[in-house]
């Protein structure tokens, strides 16, 4: 074994014990809401082996839950009043009664803000941030570990900021009056969010029904014809396609991957992304604006190999949409988003459920740093409050 595909599998591992621990069942607590008490010290007694070595402590699985709004080590960053440490399109973003809020009913495209505060380039962290979308039309997502595409700019994943636009430059008229650049056409998911297609991918991750792959390649439910008789053996399955993207499907509309060079708004971000919409086809998922489109569908687990390979690693038990509360504009309950990274694995909740994990093991198109940016396209409106960052860049102290 090679060290390189020894490293792989380790990661893999560290990564899939990170993902048992995520999957302990979780609630979404709301502020003042009570937990149920913990087992007490002199509780069930340990069953055989199941104590601690040598008479000590036994050590077993968590007995209380986690709550959403212990924001211990966390910072908040964003202050519910003003636009400090936060860059975007102000025509388009507003401050709503503590919440930042977008409408891309009035201004079609997409737009973004992005975080550029204390630690604004970040590598390991938790994100803690509550959303609320419209009923019908929103398109959007938080993007993380992201870099600012347009010229102006000229960010990359070395340089995730890049150069600074001009202070007196803060909507789209601005930096078109300035020369920045021209307005973009107006681009979107529409009604429902998301473009149609989406690479190929039909709702839940896989490519044609049943898991399959277009026309001309395996028949329904996703198994090979037989071969002929008399027939040469065919060739092994190339695992690169599968039920979490297609390598050679062409970028879908409605998530930014328009053709030709990046959108002409001057805060268009590229990066990893939780992407969210109103009819939550695609909510939980994680996607790559202006980079490798769907990656892991609601409800699984994939990871990203080198040549733009994506490959199922497995399902989550149930139907994880099931925890999204429903779209009801202001007047639905807030949806409490987690995002957890640490390395190459990224990990997706809603509502304490568990909604996507992703391993990147493509060490060329993978990010490893990046900016936090909000995202809303399509036609519909998006909210979002108690935006709260835990930084946990500092390396993994494992006991010797």
């Amino acid at each position: 074994m090679t060290n390189k595909t020894a490293s792989r599998w380790i990661g893999l591992a560290a990564s899939l014990t990170l993902l048992a621990l995520m999957m302990t069942p979780q609630v979404a607590v709301g502020q003042g809401a009570t937990l149920a008490p913990a087992t007490p010290a002199g509780g069930p007694p340990q069953g055989p082996g199941r104590g601690g070595r040598g008479g000590g402590v036994a050590f077993g699985p968590p007995t209380t839950q986690t709550r959403y709004d212990d924001y211990t080590g966390f910072t908040r960053i964003f202050d519910g009043q003003t636009f400090t440490n936060w860059n975007g399109e102000r025509d388009v973003w507003s401050i709503v009664d503590g919440m930042l809020h977008a409408d891309t009913t009035k201004t079609p495209g997409q737009h973004h803000l992005h975080y550029t505060g204390p630690g604004a380039v970040m590598r390991d962290f938790t994100l803690k941030v509550e959303v609320k979308l419209s009923a019908t039309g929103a398109n959007g997502g938080i993007q993380y570990r992201s870099r600012l595409l347009h010229p102006a700019h000229g960010g990359s994943i070395a340089d995730p900021m890049g150069k600074q636009l001009p202070a007196n430059v803060t909507t789209m008229a601005e930096a078109v009056a300035a020369g920045i650049t021209a307005a973009p056409a107006a681009r979107g998911g529409g009604p429902g969010g998301g473009g149609a297609g989406r690479g190929g991918n039909a709702p839940g991750g896989g490519n044609a029904p049943g898991g399959g792959n277009a026309p001309g390649g395996n028949p329904p439910g996703g198994g090979a014809a037989p071969p002929a008789p008399g027939a040469a053996a065919a060739a092994a399955p190339n695992p690169c396609v599968g039920e979490v993207g297609n390598p050679s499907a062409a970028p879908p509309a409605g998530r930014g991957n328009a053709a030709g060079a990046p959108t002409g708004n001057p805060w268009q971000v590229s990066g990893y992304q939780f992407d969210m919409d109103s009819a939550n086809q695609f909510t939980g998922q994680l996607y790559e604006g202006q980079g490798r489109n769907i990656i892991t569908a609601p409800g699984t687990i994939g990871m990203l190999l080198p040549g733009n390979c994506k490959i199922l690693l497995g399902k989550l038990p149930g139907d994880a949409k099931l925890a999204i509360k429903p779209h009801q504009g202001l007047e639905g309950e807030w949806q409490q988003i987690e995002i957890i990274v640490r390395g190459n694995t990224m990990i997706h909740m809603i509502n304490g459920q568990v909604m996507s994990v992703t391993v990147d093991d493509d060490p060329v198109a993978r990010a490893p740093q990046g900016i936090l940016s909000l995202q809303l396209e399509g036609s519909g409106q998006i909210w979002y409050r108690n935006v709260y960052l835990k930084p946990q860049d500092k390396a993994l102290d494992f006991p010797r």
